[in-house]
């Protein structure tokens, strides 16, 4: 009985790293919260660097969009 239990305790650890290598995430590399850049002293230099360009052609993006509104109206 003892081994039975052990067995099944086997299998569903096997299948269940199975699943997990399965569906993980096999992109690699870090994720930065763009939010967070400016004050927080673990982002490098980079990943600022990089966030303040995307918030930029954001906020152009965003005046476009207003400045073709208001030309319409």
């Amino acid at each position: 009985m003892k081994e039975h239990i052990t067995f099944i305790v086997a299998v569903v650890a096997l299948v269940a790293a199975f699943f997990i290598i399965l569906t993980g995430d096999h992109r690699g590399g870090r994720v930065y919260d763009c939010g967070m850049a400016e004050w927080h002293p673990d982002i490098p230099n980079v990943v600022k660097e990089e966030c303040r360009k995307r918030a930029l052609e954001h906020w152009r993006e965003q005046q476009d969009r207003v400045y073709k509104e208001k030309s319409t109206i």
